[in-house]
């Protein structure tokens, strides 16, 4: 887990020495020599960019998610000043890890808000949403943002991109969800990106949401790379069932929520080898 606030504290800036990415390698050298294993960087920017990155074009946004109540400010993530310091801070990643064989993906979080999910848009919220509104906020300028956040990670050349999706939230009148847009950008993600844009979900259960699940088809539809994050032990339903679910759709991993160790480890592996078989069918992006 990556804090945009951690490693860029100034505007342009350098990414800052001996950060958690870095951090991360050297503990993955001691507990793996053979060089098997490999890291996800979670980025996170939302609340957890650099005061800053939250103050271009205008003053900090505050901002609640009503689920959990974790609570922060946000910049305007939509405006191109904003875009501008994002675009640089993935070009300044991707020279320093693109070929840093212990890399082997990182999530798309420029147009988010408390969570690497760049779809979610706080809608059951009306603080929030007002908050983005007043803040000129509009759905035209969100999704270029997500256009162009995909965009940005073109400069990773062999370092896969995680762009978690969900139904996405129209927060300015008319229907509260819009699938089209949110199917839409896993196709500009994948003729954008190519074998490096995996489509992922952070909230995978049992039974599943109804409301996701054109979203899960078309996911299977384009095909793999795929992941999945499964919702929390309290939500997930039947764990074991979520996971043979996620390996139907084609996901190649499955992060697993905290008391996963509940599920015997023979059973773990039976579902790893069915991942790894997922995995096999996976085009694979150019080796650093």
């Amino acid at each position: 887990n990556v804090r945009w606030q951690d490693i860029q504290t100034a505007p342009g800036g350098q990414i800052a020495a001996n950060n958690a990415i870095d951090q991360a390698i050297a503990t993955l050298h001691q507990i793996d020599p053979s060089g098997r294993m490999g890291l996800k960087v979670r980025l996170f920017a939302g609340i957890w960019s650099p005061a800053w990155a939250k103050s271009l074009g205008g003053p900090p946004i505050p901002i609640l998610d009503a689920v959990t109540g974790e609570s922060g400010t946000i910049g305007r993530f939509w405006n191109d000043d904003f875009g501008v310091a994002y675009n640089d801070l993935e070009n300044k990643l991707a020279a320093m890890y693109d070929s840093a064989p212990e890399v082997r993906e990182i999530t798309i979080s420029r147009c988010t808000t408390v969570y690497a999910e760049p779809f979610i848009r706080d809608a059951s919220n009306p603080l929030a949403v007002n908050a983005l509104l007043a803040a000129g906020f509009t759905m035209d300028a969100d999704h270029r943002c997500h256009r162009e956040e995909i965009t940005a990670h073109q400069v990773w050349a062999h370092t896969r991109s995680d762009l978690s999706f969900n139904p996405y939230q129209n927060i300015s009148g008319g229907p509260k969800t819009d699938e089209a847009f949110t199917e839409e950008m896993m196709s500009f993600c994948r003729s954008t990106l190519g074998a490096r844009c995996v489509l992922a979900n952070n909230s995978l259960r049992t039974p599943l949401q109804i409301q996701y699940q054109a979203m899960y088809d078309n996911m299977k539809s384009l095909g793999p790379p795929i992941a999945f994050q499964t919702a929390t032990r309290a939500k997930v339903g039947d764990l074991g069932a979520t996971i043979l679910t996620a390996i139907s759709l084609g996901a190649a991993s499955v992060e697993l929520p905290a008391g996963f160790q509940s599920v015997p480890v023979a059973t773990l592996s039976g579902y790893d080898s069915r991942l790894v078989a997922n995995a096999n069918r996976s085009p694979s992006p150019s080796p650093p």
